[in-house]
């Protein structure tokens, strides 16, 4: 009974161990994994803000248009009394109070109300509310230009892990073919043969020091990489992450012209989208400013009333009561800033500025154009040399298994099987990079037009 308790309470053990171990394995596609990073990716959280705050702006402008001011005031505080009565005779107010002790001290309240509405402004209002508009569309913009730039980090990322841990795969592959080689060459030494000889196993020995080398690489460079994906997600490190993607295979994409690409990419570039709302948003900036030459009608309101229980109220308009009053009042005015010159100042100052912002643009097309051309060249190049060093790698693998019979009937030399296993080797690595140089391509030329090329 005894041992039976001992092995329930180590195979429970042994079962938690292993729960926890599958809770801190995270397996991810690519999907997830730029599902992850647009969600903690602390640059696009600051681009969030940047638009909250740019809506709350547009808020505050929009509803700057209706009673931009509209205060109220409540003061308490202590009063004497003062019984009085008013003299029919004269109109003279006669009061028997005398007293002025604190004891006798009783209180007043006082309530004002001030408005103002505005009711022409000559643009000044609009135009604010259109550059706050303009404002959010800049900030929306850089949203989107932040969650591109992400996703192409990702994309690099993800691609280079799974390129990495292919490259560890190829490194095994031919390591287990020395092995094979090692072992022939060591069977015929033992049975003296002459047709190998000690040099030979030698040459493989020296041969393993390169297979060696690579294997330590491969592993460094994944747990590197690894590590950076980790982090980009915003998961810990200590986080056991493991891609869904096996095999570098090569993307299925249907290409465009350059032509409708560099279109695309003028519409829907962030960078230019932004730069056209700024642009608008001085426009209307200007007009703000000019707006400073013509006066601004507004529509004024007043209320104020004061209560004092304890003190006497005439009700007389004639005779001034600080302490018991109601007066209500509405009146139109208009404000003008009689400084034309500095207006004037205002007007250039924000005309510049606008100008200047314009003629950025026709250099951001003209950068926008050349660098789709040169990322939709770089695609094409990744292309041609991954359908290139495909047939390279057949013909190597040709070499690998031609040299590798002859070999194993006795007639092959070691250096030739070397030489194979070297160019075979070298080919398969060549092979899958220019793999994962073409997807990554794609996903620079996504994020060069503004427009996803993955499939979907």
């Amino acid at each position: 009974m005894l041992t039976r308790a001992i092995f329930v309470l180590c195979a429970t053990q042994w079962c938690a161990g292993f729960y926890l171990f599958a809770q801190d394995t995270l397996v991810v596609d690519l999907a997830r994994c730029e599902e992850l990073a647009l969600k903690n990716n602390l640059s696009i959280q600051d681009a969030e803000l940047g638009l909250k705050t740019s809506e709350a702006k547009l808020a505050q402008a929009s509803n700057a248009r209706f009673i931009p001011k509209f205060e109220l005031k409540n003061i308490w505080g202590p009063s004497p009394p003062a019984r009085g009565v008013l003299d029919p005779s004269g109109g003279f107010v006669l009061s028997a109070d005398t007293s002025t002790g604190f004891s006798d001290l009783k209180y007043f309240t006082q309530l004002d109300i001030d408005l103002v509405q505005p009711i022409f402004t000559f643009g000044k209002l609009s135009g604010i509310t259109a550059a706050a508009r303009y404002g959010v569309e800049a900030d929306e913009a850089n949203l989107a230009g932040e969650k591109e730039n992400v996703r192409l980090q990702i994309r690099q990322l993800y691609w280079g892990l799974v390129l990495a841990k292919e490259l560890l795969v190829v490194v095994e592959d031919a390591e287990k073919e020395l092995v094979k080689a090692e072992n022939k060459i060591q069977e015929k030494l033992d049975e003296g043969s002459e047709e190998v000889s000690q040099t030979d196993l030698f040459k493989l020995q020296i041969f393993r020091y390169e297979i060696n080398k690579r294997r330590r690489e491969a592993v460094d460079n994944i747990e590197i990489t690894r590590s950076a994906l980790k982090a980009s997600l915003g998961l810990k490190q200590d986080v056991d992450l493991q891609v869904a993607t096996e095999y570098l295979d090569p993307i299925q994409v249907s290409l465009d012209s350059l032509f409708i690409y560099q279109e695309v990419a003028l519409q829907n570039r962030s960078e230019l989208r932004r730069l056209r709302a700024g642009i608008q948003a001085r426009g209307a900036l200007v007009s703000v400013s000019r707006s400073d030459y013509f006066p601004q009608f507004f529509l004024g309101g007043q209320i104020k009333y004061n209560y004092a229980k304890d003190r006497f109220d005439p009700k007389n308009p004639f005779i001034y009561n600080p302490t018991n009053f109601f007066r209500p009042g509405v009146v139109v005015g208009a404000s003008l800033n009689l400084n034309f010159l500095q207006t004037r100042d205002k007007v250039r100052v924000a005309q510049a500025e606008f100008l200047q912002l314009s003629q950025k643009e026709k250099l951001l097309i003209d950068g926008v154009k050349l660098e789709v051309q040169r990322t939709y060249l770089e695609l094409q190049q990744s292309q041609q040399n991954v359908q290139d060093s495909e047939k390279a790698l057949k013909a190597t693998d040709n070499w690998l298994r031609s040299t590798t019979m002859t070999f194993d009937i006795g007639v092959g030399e070691v250096k030739e099987l070397i030489d194979a296993f070297r160019a075979n080797g070298a080919m398969q690595a060549e092979h899958l990079q220019n793999i994962f140089k073409y997807n990554v391509a794609i996903a620079k030329l996504s994020k060069t037009v503004g427009r996803d090329l993955y499939p979907n």
